[in-house]
């Protein structure tokens, strides 16, 4: 880092800074908001950071909660979503009177993604009685997601409800599905209306109301917009790519207001697209600037890597200015793309080569295993299993993140669930013989499936109508020996627990029971979370989950559809939430789920690691000739492309707009994996995919490419 560069960052007002990933953006982001704070004594207060996922601010919290920043006031961390939120709590008097709400005296009640998915609930179950789904193939979770995704990007993008549909049906292809895809784009229109008159009757407020209130009215009311514009001096608006059009919106509006603003964009971004990023306006941003500075080094890259990015761009005939390596002792000429010595048949083989490779680079070559990424397009219960069990064998621990999953498909949450069930017999709800065998096979230390089976069976009866749990010390000696003296004594132990909590009078919320269920029994020894950092990551995340659900229903109390309160002992609150995870809803964003541990080899999909902003040294892509490299998910009900205000309001979507569309995001994302790798990339190939299918991807098909021009050049 150049004295030029920082003199540049310090002196000018308004500058847009641009580079590769790793060039130093966000180091010389701090370093100007360290001298405004010491040399031109700026209260931190009047400094904004603003970023476009609450887990890329990282790197400025960590940096500005130390000691060495003066004291006073802290510099103020958040998001578009978290500014919006703020703004539309401290202007509601202003904003109720004239947003339309049934009651404009009623304090409003703020949704997450998990409470805005159980109030559309009952919508989309009538559609699904009504048949009106029936047919598009589609899960009915997966329904309530993609609908609230659509009234996400219609407020991000300021469309109305209908407008954002209409453009939806230019994405609706000819052909024998067309009208049924048509049918069911108008019944999800409709769940939209009926779900926005919901929260206006009930003062709900979810993501997409709110950015409505914050855009349409604190942003176009002179008072409000005049207060938020003077209530901060300076801003960093850092990762503009990857933001959305409203937050690049309100950048442009507050920056005549600033004494000094700093922009940064990463070169070939963009990876939010699909939730709604739009690195298309950067421009606009850094044309109104008064200076740009472009940052052109790679402070993570080798020669090698650098190189490699240059042929990839050529290839897919998208050739730009490869950044300058820094250099860290590996050869421009070294190849580094490593590929099995012989092809794989089958998915099997490919994980075990995997496995053996990350156990000879960790055990004989020194790697640090913090150090080793796993991606693949998706990654599925059966491949993390596989990998799991394999890097377990040779000592190596691995941590998973799967952001867009489910929470209860994660086995730890379904056995809390589970239990939770057992715990409250008034809820009515019967665990599934399969479910409380999971339980105890997770719950207690050393329990294998088949003794777990065992248990169940003669614990806890199908034929039995009640739900109750047996006593191991009740069995018949020669089935105790079978289970075994030690794993009958901590499941009589767990079940003592379950029964003494059904014995207290005094109601418990969910949230605060499995907080202690976690502490109390299952994190001790014996127990199978004891020492499990992934059971405790969904541990937790899960109480975190129904506290809020909790705290979103005791603050709609009364409103149309919410309880009002609990119900003896938790019967409402508490089960609609078990209902509601056990229906397949995704979890809201849990910011400590995105930090893995240091020393575990990390799991992810692709475009998950691409958004943790961290570089590693070597890199594994699995099943590199799978078409999910490139292809979007299959989306009946909505599409990230449309719902734009880039693509025209009239013009259908093509296959040639698809198949432009892929290409670019395929440079992209291999751009964004190469920029953070140090070393090397291990590409894992089959000929058959984890379902058994022969599968040539275009991603196998560009590195058959640059292979062949290794041996021609």
């Amino acid at each position: 880092m150049t004295d030029q560069i920082l003199s540049s960052i310090e002196a000018l007002n308004k500058l847009f800074l641009a580079g590769p990933f790793g060039s130093g953006k966000t180091t010389l982001a701090l370093a100007r908001i360290r001298w405004l704070l010491r040399r031109e004594r700026t209260r931190g207060d009047d400094i904004l950071v603003l970023t476009a996922q609450r887990t890329l601010a990282e790197p400025y919290v960590r940096a500005l909660r130390g000691g060495e920043i003066p004291a006073g006031p802290p510099v103020r961390i958040t998001t578009f979503a978290g500014l919006a939120r703020q703004s539309v709590e401290l202007y509601w008097p202003l904003l109720a009177s004239v947003a339309g709400l049934a009651d404009p005296r009623r304090e409003p009640t703020f949704l997450n993604l998990e409470t805005s998915q159980y109030h559309m609930a009952r919508f989309v179950d009538e559609a699904l009685e009504r048949g009106d789904f029936d047919g598009v193939r589609v899960e009915r979770n997966r329904i309530i997601s993609q609908v609230l995704d659509n009234l996400n990007k219609a407020a991000l993008q300021g469309f109305t409800i209908d407008e954002a549909y209409q453009r939806l049906e230019l994405a609706v292809p000819a052909g024998d599905q067309r009208t049924a895809r048509l049918n069911a784009l108008r019944a999800a229109q409709q769940i939209s209306h009926a779900f926005r008159q919901l929260c206006l009757q009930a003062t709900l407020i979810d993501f997409s109301l709110q950015v409505e209130l914050f855009n349409r009215h604190v942003l176009t009311n002179e008072w409000s917009r005049t207060h938020l514009f003077r209530s901060h001096r300076h801003l960093i608006f850092d990762n503009v790519e990857e933001d959305t059009i409203s937050a690049q919106r309100l950048a442009l509006q507050w920056l005549p207001h600033l004494e000094s603003a700093l922009l940064i964009s990463d070169d070939d971004a963009g990876f939010r697209v699909f939730l709604g990023a739009d690195p298309q306006g950067v421009a606009e941003l850094a044309a109104t600037c008064d200076a740009q500075l472009r940052l052109a080094e790679s402070r993570v890259m080798s020669p090698a890597i650098v190189g490699l990015t240059g042929r990839i761009s050529r290839s897919l005939g998208r050739a730009r200015p490869s950044p300058v390596a820094q250099g860290n002792g590996q050869s421009a000429d070294e190849n580094p793309m490593i590929i099995p010595g012989a092809g794989f048949r089958f998915y099997p083989q490919m994980i075990n080569w995997a496995v053996g490779e990350i156990a000879r680079l960790v055990q004989r070559e020194g790697a640090s295993p913090g150090e080793i990424v796993l991606l693949a397009p998706f990654v599925s219960d059966a491949l993390r299993f596989s990998l799991q069990r394999g890097l377990a064998d040779a000592g190596i621990a691995l941590a998973t993140h799967r952001p867009s999953r489910a929470l209860e498909a994660e086995p730890a949450a379904r056995a809390l669930l589970t239990l939770a069930c057992l715990a409250h017999p008034h809820w009515g709800i019967r665990p599934a013989h399969a479910d409380t065998t999971l339980a105890l096979t997770l719950a207690v230390e050393g329990m294998d499936p088949v003794r777990a089976h065992l248990l169940t069976r003669i614990a806890y009866p199908e034929r039995r109508a009640a739900i109750e749990l047996g006593r191991f010390g009740e069995l018949v000696p020669e089935m105790q020996q079978r289970i075994s003296y030690t794993l009958g004594e901590a499941y009589d132990h767990l079940r003592d627990w379950l029964y003494a909590y059904r014995a207290t009078p005094e109601v418990t919320p969910l949230d605060q029971f499995f907080a202690r269920l976690f502490g109390e029994v299952l994190s001790q020894p014996g127990y199978g979370f004891h020492e499990d950092r992934d059971a405790a990551r969904v541990a937790n995340q899960l109480v975190e989950s129904a506290r809020n659900f909790r705290w979103a229903m005791e603050s709609a109390g009364g409103a149309a559809g919410a309880p009002a309160a609990e119900d003896g002992r938790g019967l409402t609150v508490g089960r609609d939430y078990v209902h509601l995870v056990l229906s397949g809803a995704l979890g809201a964003l849990y910011p400590p789920g995105w930090r893995t541990a240091e020393d575990a080899v990390f799991l992810a999909p692709a475009y998950t690691f691409l958004m943790r902003n961290r570089p590693v040294d070597i890199q594994f892509w699995l099943d590199i000739g799978a078409g999910g490299w490139w292809e979007r998910l299959y989306q009946p009900l909505t599409h990230p492309h449309v719902l734009s205000n880039h693509w025209p309001a009239n013009e259908p979507w093509s296959d040639f707009a698809e198949y432009t569309t892929r290409q670019e995001t395929l440079h992209r994302l291999l751009l964004g994996l190469l920029r953070r790798t140090r070393r090397q990339v291990y590409l894992g190939i089959s000929d058959y995919s984890e379902s058994g299918y022969e599968q040539r991807g275009p991603l196998l098909m560009l590195i058959n490419r640059l292979l062949l021009q290794g041996r021609t050049a």
